[in-house]
């Protein structure tokens, strides 16, 4: 099979059966198997199938984004028509006492129309340049550019984003995204979690560790305190040349504990002012009813629902499933192992690094970083309470085998006495001034015989503290937006939450994988890409508003424009999340092959 279907939609489940028999072959050949991860993923990319898809994701992805930018461009100048001068007297070039290079605009009642189309242009512009289009719209359109050469869009004076947006889900997308969304400016934010903000279990309980690459996006999502924290622990590559010489570089990947990352995301939500809500009942976050409501009472719906509730979020309401599609190959599921451990270190300073084996079945994923903070090892002392709890529950709900609650209390025990010598150091200080630190060692693997020794070796010296197992399921949503235009069915879904818009995306759209790889970052991406779109929404909102005042002036197909324009945002949010989940659902799949014995016999290639 040289080509795939050209009729069928890239995510189709028959497009994407095809792709998994033709990777299921690749990773069966014997010297495909002694290879890294990173080097499967390699050749992988080289089978034309697999590309191709991907490619052909993006090109529509573009294709979308350009009938955008013609959209826009199209308004722009319709805007422009009614307010050269003013725009000109904005620069500083005319003169107008009813603008400077200050004004607000924000006046819609007292505007008058070139004001009005003035403020539409603006906010259009500030639009483009949150999604970063700014310059490829200048490229494309540069008659724009010729018009607005003399005002930069960054010194437009801020404007209110009159929209609502509810965030379900706390954890990394939704923690970075209420705090992204109140940077940029949105009216209302709300997020909720039916966990707890802190403690056994809560939000911020996760101890696990990730290679984490979007603190480019994290940037622009979080106040300054939170992103430094976040990027403290950047990786370093010791790279040696010809020469002999060798320098330290940077990587450009940051580690990360997924819990210390919530922490800080909600910690800068909390300093912007998001509204948060913990321990929510299961169902808080829908509408109670539509039936007997006033005008009034819709009109606090939200603009837009964003259901950032992990690997189980299409469960959240009946129909939700059906109408992200959801695509799951059970076969391939691949059972996984975890450990953690934790020792005093030697080293004086920050520093992380990973270690991995190669080979399929046999690879491992460790990161390792010398930290210092006191809440990464009470955060881990939660876990451990949480995990000997639920352990206690079982023993006393299917009995006590082989004296295994004994060894339960040992080890229980054992590890809350390294947990808490390792805290009690952290309060020391040195003579020379210097601080103590402890290595935190987290390890992947597949849960096999071979990896079990490791886990076993590791045990030996007396570090590990907590281990674990789970399963990594290879499940795609080709979908992750819906809004009115989708179907009856997904009406019905946006009158439950009470919105326009309903959106998904990481964890909740593709499982992540259990080497670490791009699953955070794909949250982060998402988190952005709700931003954008949440950003977008407000300055059309406000741009209909004007529109809507200044009847007799607009022409007839202005505020339908802007409406179409809203809808094709909606749905570049879906296409771009389409081309980032196959591309989180490529690394999945290959980790799980991977992971899994051969699935195709090589001798009968």
């Amino acid at each position: 099979m040289d080509t795939l279907n050209p009729s069928v939609n890239p995510l189709d489940y028959s497009r994407l059966d095809e792709i998994v028999q033709l990777i299921k072959a690749e990773l069966s050949k014997p010297d495909i198997r002694l290879l890294n991860n990173r080097a499967v993923q390699a050749k992988v990319f080289q089978i034309p199938q697999v590309s191709h898809n991907m490619a052909e994701l993006r090109r529509t992805e573009e294709a979308l984004r350009q009938e955008i930018l013609k959209k826009i461009s199209v308004l722009i100048h319709k805007f422009q028509e009614h307010s050269i001068d003013v725009t000109l007297a904005r620069a500083g070039i005319l003169s107008d006492s009813r603008v400077h290079a200050g004004s607000s605009l924000e006046q819609f009642d007292s505007l008058d129309f070139d004001l009005l189309c003035l403020d539409a242009k603006e906010r259009l512009y500030m639009l483009l340049n949150q999604y970063d289009w700014l310059k490829d719209f200048y490229r494309f359109y540069p008659q724009h550019f010729y018009e607005n050469s003399f005002q930069f869009v960054d010194r437009i004076p801020p404007k209110k984003l009159h929209v609502k947006v509810k965030v379900v889900g706390l954890g990394i997308a939704g923690s970075l995204a209420v705090s992204g969304l109140k940077k940029n400016g949105v009216e209302t934010v709300i997020g909720y979690d039916r966990r707890a903000r802190n403690g056994p279990r809560s939000v911020t309980s996760r101890f696990q560790n990730a290679s984490w690459r979007a603190y480019d996006i994290a940037e622009k999502m979080l106040d300054d305190e939170s992103f430094q924290h976040l990027v403290q622990y950047q990786q370093r590559l010791n790279v040696t040349y010809d020469d002999g010489t060798s320098v330290v570089m940077s990587s450009d990947r940051v580690q990360i504990i997924l819990g210390d990352a919530v922490d800080s995301a909600l910690e800068s939500a909390e300093r912007y002012g998001a509204e948060l809500c913990f321990d929510c009942d299961a169902y808080g976050f829908l509408k109670s009813g539509t039936e007997g409501k006033t005008e009034e009472e819709d009109a606090n719906d939200f603009d837009i629902v964003a259901l950032f509730a992990g690997a189980h979020t299409s469960s959240l309401v009946p129909g939700l499933k059906e109408e992200m599609n959801m695509h799951s190959w059970k076969d391939l599921s691949s059972p996984c192992c975890l450990w953690l451990e934790v020792k005093k270190s030697e080293r004086k300073s920050a520093y992380t690094a990973r270690d991995i084996e190669n080979g399929a079945e046999k690879w491992h994923f460790t990161i390792e970083a010398a930290r210092n903070s006191k809440r990464d090892l009470v955060r881990v002392r939660d876990n451990l309470i949480a995990q000997h709890l639920w352990n206690l529950r079982k023993f006393q709900e299917y009995g006590d085998v082989d004296n295994d609650r004994e060894a339960e209390e040992k080890q229980h025990e054992a590890a809350m006495k390294k947990v808490e010598s390792l805290l009690n150091d952290l309060e020391e200080k040195k003579d020379d001034g210097s601080e103590e630190r402890y290595d935190y060692i987290f390890s992947n693997a597949p849960d096999n015989e071979y990896n079990r020794a490791k886990l076993n070796a590791a045990k030996a010296k007396g570090n590990v503290v907590m281990e674990g197992k789970y399963t990594v399921d290879i499940t795609i949503a080709p979908k992750s937006m819906i809004d009115s235009s989708s179907s009856e069915s997904a009406q019905k879904l946006l009158d439950q939450f009470g919105t326009t818009v309903l959106v998904t995306g990481g964890d909740a759209c593709v499982n992540p994988n259990p080497m670490a790889a791009y699953g955070a970052t794909l949250a982060c991406e998402f988190a952005a890409m709700l931003v954008h779109l949440s950003v977008a929404h407000g300055h059309i909102n406000a741009i209909i508003k004007g529109m809507e005042k200044a009847t007799g002036n607009v022409d007839d197909d202005l505020i339908p424009r802007l409406q179409e324009l809203k809808t094709l945002l909606n749905q570049y949010y879906d296409t771009r999340g389409r081309s980032e989940n196959y591309f989180q659902w490529m690394q999945t799949l290959i980790c799980n092959l991977y992971s899994l014995p051969a699935q195709v016999d090589a001798t009968t290639m």
